[in-house]
């Protein structure tokens, strides 16, 4: 998991860039602190997770992604609004698992 600094170095990357690879951005957090490990191909662990928070901004049609070799490479479609935070999947607590009153369940 990418910690809040992480994703801020991802948010301020993408604000000034353009166009970019995951790669790029890897290294961009690495030089910044970030773990440098990579798994027995090369890619750096870090890449799935930045690719993670990268996506949530592709959902909002603000970049435009296309595969280059082994990487992926985007485009900045307009400015990215910093204020906006990238939606992520949340994680389904104990009292979000618990029906609402008059909600009733079935074993059948």
């Amino acid at each position: 998991m990418l910690s809040y600094k992480e994703k801020e170095l991802i948010k301020d990357y993408l604000t000034r860039h353009e166009f970019f690879t995951l790669k790029n951005l890897c290294d961009y957090l690495i030089e910044n602190g970030s773990s440098s490990e990579t798994y027995s191909t090369g890619k750096y662990k870090i890449y799935p997770q930045i690719a993670v928070v990268v996506e949530t901004y592709v959902k909002d049609s603000i970049i435009e992604m296309s595969l280059v070799e082994n990487d992926v490479q985007y485009k900045r479609m307009g400015d990215l609004s910093i204020n906006k935070e990238p939606e992520e999947d949340r994680e389904e607590t104990e009292e979000d698992s618990e029906p609402e009153m008059g909600q009733q369940l079935s074993l059948f």
